[in-house]
């Protein structure tokens, strides 16, 4: 299976966004837009909800935007250990690329399209689960306009926000639609880091997994002829016999006879 099946057929999801996160292989400089992208945007996010808590400063304003606070952090360095390791993923993804170009057994070949589906599968359960979180994020404010809109009450449409923030603006609600539309970006932003990196780790383990699978349909010694297995209990008896260091075959190498030496 060449490199371009093998994307296509289990690594579309990672692929794409990883190419939207600008930490795929031999990608061109728009890779650095991407990245500036990503960090400028979390970083004036974790800006914002640091300004909450020293605007506000109550405890219960303190433990609610830690979390938000320890994530947005948290993804930052996931994504930057991507983009500072990319000659290490690049060679992990030829690698991959290398084992299923090699000529295998069928049975082999169907060991390892087992785990890569399992792989791609997997990726695409992140995928939705990820898009249905970011949705049930943007909707929060919207859905309540709407259903005001539908019964209308006495009372103005509730101006909610996605995620609660401190925007250094007198009357946020004169930018709220900007602001929405910055929340907007900051969870596209999150999908897109997360299912990108996230997805990568799991294909890779997945593809791990097969090749260790491979070597032990490989090694199952009991498939054997009974020549071959004959060979195996020599081995296996040579290997009841500890191994030793020893100094001109005279004397033992170890901590014991160093001991002996020493106190006489």
């Amino acid at each position: 299976m060449n490199r371009a099946t093998l994307e296509t057929r289990f690594l579309k999801i990672t692929k794409i966004f990883a190419k939207l996160g600008g930490i795929w292989p031999d990608q061109n400089k728009v890779k650095f837009i991407l990245w500036a992208m990503v960090h400028i945007t979390m970083g004036s996010f974790v800006v914002v909800q640091v300004a909450r808590v020293v605007h506000i400063g109550t405890l219960e304003v303190v433990i609610e935007q830690s979390s938000l606070i320890g994530a947005t952090i948290l993804m930052i360095i996931k994504h930057g250990n991507y983009v500072l390791n990319a000659e290490k993923l690049k060679s992990l993804l030829n690698d991959m690329s290398e084992d299923w170009a090699i000529d295998r057994l069928k049975q082999e070949f169907s060991i390892m399209t087992t785990y890569a589906n399992r792989g791609s599968i997997l990726a695409m359960f992140y995928f939705v689960n990820a898009c249905i979180c970011a949705f049930l994020f943007v909707q929060l404010p919207w859905t309540m306009r709407l259903v005001h809109m539908i019964k209308p009450h006495n009372t103005s449409p509730p101006m909610l926000y996605t995620i609660p923030a401190y925007y250094f603006v007198e009357d946020d609600l004169k930018y709220y639609y900007y602001i929405q539309i910055y929340l907007g970006l900051a969870i596209y932003v999150v999908l897109i880091v997360f299912v990108s990196c996230d997805t990568c780790y799991m294909v890779l383990v997945q593809h791990a997994c097969g090749l260790l699978t491979v070597a032990g349909y490989e090694a199952s010694w009991y498939k054997m002829s009974t020549k071959t297995q004959a060979l195996y209990i020599l081995a296996l008896r040579r290997s009841l016999t500890p191994c030793y260091l020893t100094a001109g075959g005279l004397i033992q190498l170890n901590m014991q006879s160093f001991s002996e030496v020493m106190y006489q």
